[in-house]
């Protein structure tokens, strides 16, 4: 390799190290940055720079890794969407939340800070409305004006649950607003689903 030749590539993995940093979205920053990688561990290989090549040799699948994780989010979501609007893709991010029966969940009017999914169990919600596994509840509250709870949930039976804070929600949408976009467009279909005004019968 000429000295010429091997400058450039130095060169081409500082450019994809700085477009990582500047880059606003989780994907596009693992894209430049395992660009950024492959080259440096080049460009070290090429002078000798070991401790430099094994760094970026951790590094790549490391991005690699993260990467495939949104890929598969995003296309978690996207199935949901186009499937039976299921929030099972939502559970790596979320941690375990078990109450007993005749515990609240929530209570109307206080401030939400994070969301839950039923796995096992039933709750009631507002005054009689019974839900079940598969269930998410307390997502509304994210986008509340003043950031409070809509209604009351009371655990009908034990429950065993998941949750998950807003920040980390909100973490997800700022690493990539295609999520953000996706996660709105679910629950709103949810929504619409869940208020759907039904025929009486005659």
């Amino acid at each position: 390799m000429s000295f010429h030749y091997t400058e450039w590539i130095g060169i081409a993995a500082a450019v994809s190290s700085l477009y990582a940093a500047y880059a606003k979205s989780i994907i596009s920053l693992r894209v430049a940055a395992i660009i950024a990688n492959g080259l440096a561990m080049m460009y070290s290989l090429s002078h000798g720079t070991y401790p430099t090549f094994a760094l970026n040799a951790v590094l790549l699948p490391l991005n690699a890794w993260r990467l495939r994780a949104m890929w598969k989010l995003i296309h978690d979501v996207d199935d949901a969407i186009k499937g039976d609007l299921n929030f099972d893709w939502l559970l790596p991010y979320m941690s375990p939340a078990n109450f007993k029966a005749g515990d609240i969940m929530m209570t109307e009017g206080e401030y939400a800070t994070e969301a839950f999914y039923i796995i096992e169990g039933e709750v009631i919600v507002g005054e009689d409305k019974v839900c079940g596994p598969g269930t998410l509840l307390g997502e509304i509250g994210l986008f509340t004006p003043n950031g409070r709870r809509i209604t009351t949930v009371r655990c009908k039976t034990d429950i065993r649950a998941a949750k998950i804070a807003y920040g980390e929600i909100k973490t997800l949408y700022f690493q990539n607003p295609q999520f953000g976009f996706r996660l709105l467009h679910l629950i709103t279909a949810r929504f619409q689903e869940n208020t759907k005004v039904r025929p009486t019968p005659v």
